[in-house]
């Protein structure tokens, strides 16, 4: 019976708990790159659900974290019988160096749904916070215009098609490197 599956989007089928290393009875472990084709780098996203419902009690959850290399075990998000699926963003961790560790496995873990209450919110934190470095962006785009029509110090006069210009090379620059804003704030 399965008890859980993995999907590593646009990088599998359906991949299901009986794949898993079982380390205990509350925890798995699967090599990313082994079980994907790909190199593990390449799968960003993963969609973890249960595929019954009850088979969790109702004070219980799904837990999925990532490791790469010899990193600690990173939380990427829970799911659970009111919310039985939800797709991941993988982010894995870099070496100390920034360069990528020569292998990575995520690993999956029964919880009470009470201890992923102070993860969630780490989580919606770091959401916030790219959107903070997406506003950034945006404002050092328009602000990159100032220069030629300095009126004021409170003023920003920018063209009228600012936001698509903005948004054009923004996509760009994502789809070229799509952790670009997340490597950027690191650094500074």
């Amino acid at each position: 019976m399965m008890l859980f599956g993995v999907v590593f989007v646009k990088k599998s089928f359906v991949i299901g708990s009986d794949a898993f290393t079982r380390v205990d009875p509350t925890h798995w472990t699967l090599d990313v790159g082994r079980t994907a084709g790909a190199s593990y780098h390449d799968v960003r996203d993963v969609c973890l659900f249960i595929p019954e419902g009850n088979l969790l009690d109702n004070s219980s959850c799904l837990v999925v974290y990532v490791q790469a290399g010899n990193s600690t075990w990173e939380y990427r998000g829970s799911v659970s019988n009111a919310a039985p699926s939800e797709v991941f963003p993988l982010q894995w961790p870099l070496n100390p160096d920034g360069s990528l560790p020569p292998n990575a496995q995520i690993g999956v873990s029964v919880e009470p749904i009470a201890d992923t209450v102070g993860k969630e919110q780490h989580v919606v934190g770091s959401k916030e916070e790219f959107a903070k470095r997406v506003a950034m962006d945006l404002f050092r785009y328009m602000e990159s215009f100032q220069a030629a029509t300095a009126i004021s110090a409170e003023q920003m006069v920018v063209p009228l098609n600012i936001l698509d210009r903005w948004f054009n090379k923004f996509q760009d620059k994502f789809r070229r490197d799509p952790d670009f804003l997340t490597r950027a704030a690191e650094k500074s």
